[in-house]
């Protein structure tokens, strides 16, 4: 049986917070996808990073769309290019999925400050490349609540994570170079939806 996933629109508030997050500085991309296929979670995780990176590939056409020009053609846009033969993944617990949870910076002399290396959700969330700007640490802090509240419910420890190589697409190559490369599926049974979270970003 084929493995269908579409994706779908967030919800009208959840596209203003990831918006606000994007405005701040933020890197993640977020890609929302569901499902009515039965099928072993295995197999629906991984059709749901191929279709994940699918749909951030058609996010940057769109960009490039708008943006070409006489002297910036389409093709000079950057576009995402795949391995599928070089993507493997692995079931992950919550905690390896968060990472460190500690991301406040912590002062190591004058004008000196030093921030949690980015291992995991949390940390690339608030530690983009130039760190958040525009607004508050605590708006920071209630932005984050408030789309988590929308990706994983109400009891985020009780959905299904997987973590995936970043060596099967040029999308990870920038963050290769210095900040790093994330991409994990999360599986929503309830509500037969996956969210993809892709991350790659450098200075």
């Amino acid at each position: 049986m084929e493995t269908r996933l579409r994706e779908i629109t967030p919800e009208p508030e959840l596209a203003v917070l990831l918006s606000t997050y994007q405005e701040y500085g933020g890197v993640l991309d977020y890609v929302f996808l569901e499902t009515e296929t039965e099928e072993p979670p295995e197999k629906l995780h991984r059709a749901a990073a191929l279709a994940g990176m699918r749909a951030i590939d058609r996010r940057l056409e769109q960009w490039a769309i708008h943006r070409a020009s006489k002297d910036m053609p389409i093709d000079m846009f950057f576009r995402v290019r795949c391995d599928e033969t070089k993507l493997t993944g692995k079931s992950v617990s919550f905690s390896e999925f968060w990472g460190t949870d500690d991301v406040e910076r912590k002062p190591i002399g004058k004008n000196a400050w030093s921030i949690p290396t980015v291992d995991g959700y949390k940390t690339a969330f608030f530690h983009p490349p130039y760190n958040l700007y525009g607004g508050k640490a605590k708006e920071h802090t209630k932005l984050f609540t408030d789309i988590n509240s929308y990706v994983f419910g109400e009891i985020p420890e009780q959905t299904q994570f997987f973590s995936w190589s970043t060596d099967w697409s040029n999308y990870f190559d920038a963050g290769h170079e210095w900040w790093g490369a994330f991409f994990w599926t999360i599986w929503l049974a309830s509500q037969r939806r996956f969210v993809v979270i892709g991350a790659s970003s450098t200075d």
